[in-house]
């Protein structure tokens, strides 16, 4: 159980039985309900077949189509657009050639990357910072903004291509910079820099950012090992970890935190004291998200979310408890990690598209296939599959070290 004397704890006491529940109820028959359909691993044909939707939706450009309807005779124009997404995209396309798959669709992800650093990343006057910028038209906002999390993502996206000598070290350190710069004495990061002011926006928040940011400074130090990365990075996560400690319960699912934490702990960047917070930190976020999933394997949304049956949400959590899996110590909170993750992911194969024109694709809602739902649940955004697939590789990378399959 949790160590609820030592000072970096603070997951409520009343949650340990939660544990101790789910270990009994959820881990058993864990073997049984993971999804078989593979070659060599767990949720190999499902990976293989949105990497195929993605690689059939990438442009001559090197653009990708943004939305598609599962009906295919509905069409939409793809100048709505989001440049953060796409670099998300990019994301998970390297981590489909990280996790030791195949460097089957590297081209094309080098492709999109090309396209994505023409068209959205730009020089930020002369002082050596470069953006990711959201153009109005595309994003459907009012004025020409540079996100902190678009930079973020993009690193995370682009920092492989500086050994193959496809990108300039200048632009990523660039990018690194631009972080930086946006970076508040607490450690907490601004949203967006407004490019037609000139100045940082002040007063908007945006939840998912100072993780982002703070995974692609982890990103950048990994090839340009200059410290100012990595205690950028750390404290980041060490601000969100001090904030959320008095949310209890109501603490956000971050994935991205998880990820940055995960990668400290790996490459053990981290003090024993910064261990302890960071931890307590991410089991703090992982006991509300697990005690919300529906576990009755009658219910139609078994392996899914109270509330949230949402597959680009849904593959976001995925990622963030198989981070969480690799940072807590506590075997009972693993256990249930992995059970979790294993009737989750089995949701998720059930609601992609499995045959037609979007076979791969991950729609909106899960209700896509029940009669009488709104439009939007049938539309498939590229990052929906994007996110999708980044879970089931990381769930597959769990199966891979530990044999549970």
């Amino acid at each position: 159980m949790f160590d609820i004397s030592s000072p970096s704890t603070y997951v409520p006491a009343i949650f340990l039985t939660l544990i101790a529940i789910f270990v009994s109820f959820l881990y058993k028959d864990s073997k049984k309900n993971t999804h078989e359909n593979t070659l060599d691993l767990p949720y190999y044909n499902e990976i293989l077949l949105s990497m195929e939707y993605i690689e059939r939706n990438i442009l001559e450009d090197g653009r990708f189509q943004y939305r598609k309807h599962v009906n295919s005779e509905i069409t939409y124009d793809n100048n709505v657009y989001n440049s953060l997404r796409h670099a998300g995209v990019l994301y998970s396309m390297y981590m489909y050639e990280k996790y030791g798959l195949t460097d089957k669709f590297k081209e094309l992800r080098i492709k999109a990357s090309k396209y994505f650093i023409e068209r959205y990343i730009k020089k930020l006057g002369k002082n050596g910072k470069y953006v990711v910028i959201s153009i109005p038209e595309e994003e459907q906002i009012k004025i020409p903004i540079a996100k902190s999390g678009a930079a973020g993502v993009a690193l995370c996206a682009l920092s492989n291509l500086y050994n193959e000598n496809l990108i300039d070290l200048k632009i990523l350190q660039g990018l690194g910079e631009f972080i930086i710069s946006l970076q508040k004495k607490d450690g907490n990061i601004y949203a967006y820099y407004d490019l037609g002011a000139k100045s940082i926006n002040k007063e908007a928040e945006a939840l998912y950012y100072p993780g982002e940011a703070a995974a692609g400074l982890l990103y950048l130090y990994e090839i340009d090992s200059q410290e100012k990365w990595l205690d950028a990075a750390k404290k980041i996560v060490i601000y969100l970890a001090k904030t959320g400690k008095p949310l209890e319960l109501s603490i956000p699912f971050d994935h991205w935190s998880a990820l940055v934490i995960e990668k400290l702990f790996k490459s053990n960047l981290v003090t024993d004291d910064e261990r302890n917070i960071l931890r307590a930190y991410v089991e703090q976020m992982a006991i509300p998200a697990l005690s919300d999933q529906i576990t009755n394997r009658n219910n139609s949304y078994y392996g899914a979310f109270k509330d949230n049956v949402r597959p680009c949400s849904l593959g976001a959590i995925m990622e963030g408890l198989a981070s969480i899996y690799f940072c807590t110590n506590n075997k009972n909170l693993k256990k249930v990690i992995f059970k979790s993750l294993s009737i989750g992911n089995l949701f998720l194969s059930k609601v992609q598209v499995k045959t037609g024109e979007q076979a791969g694709g991950l729609p909106n809602s899960a209700n896509w296939v029940k009669a009488g739902v709104t439009p939007n649940a049938s539309i498939i955004r590229i990052d929906n599959v994007q996110h999708v697939v980044t879970g089931w590789l990381k769930f597959q990378n769990i199966l891979k070290i530990t044999g549970n399959y």
